[in-house]
């Protein structure tokens, strides 16, 4: 007689599982980038004809899907047949909630190579990104537009869950203006105007980077309200407008760089201007949260940092902005406002 499977694990197999968990990145991030995941979409396929469609290796196509099962991405439904479940629906393309793009661009060059140097980042304090992709990020997204577009397309994923939530907390009805600092392609200030149709907006990012938004606003219907502006928020130029939007922008930089980016955003700003930090705030007790784990990757791959409602406090307060409320958002990342006196 088979026995029964063990529902109770070890403490070692425990800790067996989380020492693989890269493995479970790898094989997630290779059913996104092959696109296994839409090809599904329509029901259960076997992996052969995938391979056939795919063009790769048959054997080796079915061992990553079934090792698809164990990472939550497939079930079997006969011999190498499978299924997607609700979990690896999320893979698919262009489907609301979809983390494909995430998966792909958190397994890139970009982020995989200075995690390997974890401990020399533990032991100076300092991103070991230099050392792993010879330049910061930013200049090795220069170098690698393909992996720079993941990244836009893996935050415009973010930003569609952030925006449904923003727009239920916040009315920008009362806004002429509202600017979108560091907005990437954006998806943020475009569901923040499709809500709010009075509203005029402002995309302002480095140049390379608004480039690739016109398209997509212009796909949108969105072109005719949106000024496009290119420059750097460390430098003068950003642009007057009565709402900011600061979306994941604070956590990719030491509060000294933090403290001039606000400072520079408080001179553009017109009295009683609002402006909306979005951002995952540590919570005060040191339970389990994975805000601890984003912010060590911020650490690596940027010399940023995750903040605590009292961090965040500070670093506006010393910037002359008056916080305001801050709200917690099912998506994860709260909402902290701030004005202008």
């Amino acid at each position: 007689m088979t026995p029964p499977p063990d529902t109770n694990p070890s403490l070692t197999q425990r800790l067996h599982a989380a020492i693989i968990g890269y493995w479970t990145t790898q094989i997630i991030a290779t059913v996104a980038r092959l696109g296994i995941a839409d090809r599904l979409a329509a029901g259960a396929r076997d992996s052969d004809s995938l391979a056939t469609e795919l063009g790769v290796h048959p054997g080796a196509l079915f061992r990553l899907m079934r090792g698809g099962i164990t990472a939550g991405l497939f079930e079997s439904v006969s011999e190498r047949t499978f299924a997607l479940t609700p979990v690896g629906e999320g893979l698919r393309s262009n489907v609301p909630g979809s983390m494909r793009e995430m998966a792909i661009f958190l397994s890139d060059k970009s982020h995989w190579l200075p995690w390997g140097l974890l401990p020399e980042a533990v032991r100076t304090g300092k991103s070991p990104v230099q050392a792993a992709l010879g330049s910061d990020i930013w200049g090795h997204f220069a170098r690698h537009p393909d992996e720079a577009e993941h990244f836009a397309r893996a935050m415009g994923n973010m930003s569609s869950l952030v925006a449904s939530e923003l727009t239920q907390h916040i009315d920008f009805a009362p806004f002429a203006r509202v600017a979108d600092i560091g907005g990437s392609h954006g998806n943020l200030l475009a569901q923040v105007l499709r809500a709010n149709p009075s509203c005029r907006g402002i995309l302002f990012d480095l140049p390379q980077v608004v480039e690739g938004a016109k398209p997509a606003l212009e796909s949108q219907g969105l072109a005719s309200r949106v000024d496009v502006v290119a420059g750097s928020f460390f430098e003068p130029g950003i642009p007057a407008a009565e709402a900011y939007l600061l979306k994941h922008i604070l956590h990719d930089w030491d509060d000294e760089a933090s403290t001039t980016l606000l400072r520079r955003l408080h001179a553009a700003a017109p009295a009683g201007a609002r402006l909306f930090v979005l951002e995952m705030v540590i919570p005060d007790s040191q339970t389990p949260d994975v805000t601890h784990l984003m912010d060590l990757n911020m650490l690596v791959v940027a010399d940023g940092r995750e903040r605590t409602r009292d961090e965040f406090q500070a670093l506006l307060t010393a910037t002359s902005w008056k916080v305001g409320r801050i709200i917690p958002t099912q998506a994860g990342t709260s909402i902290i406002e701030a004005v202008k006196g």
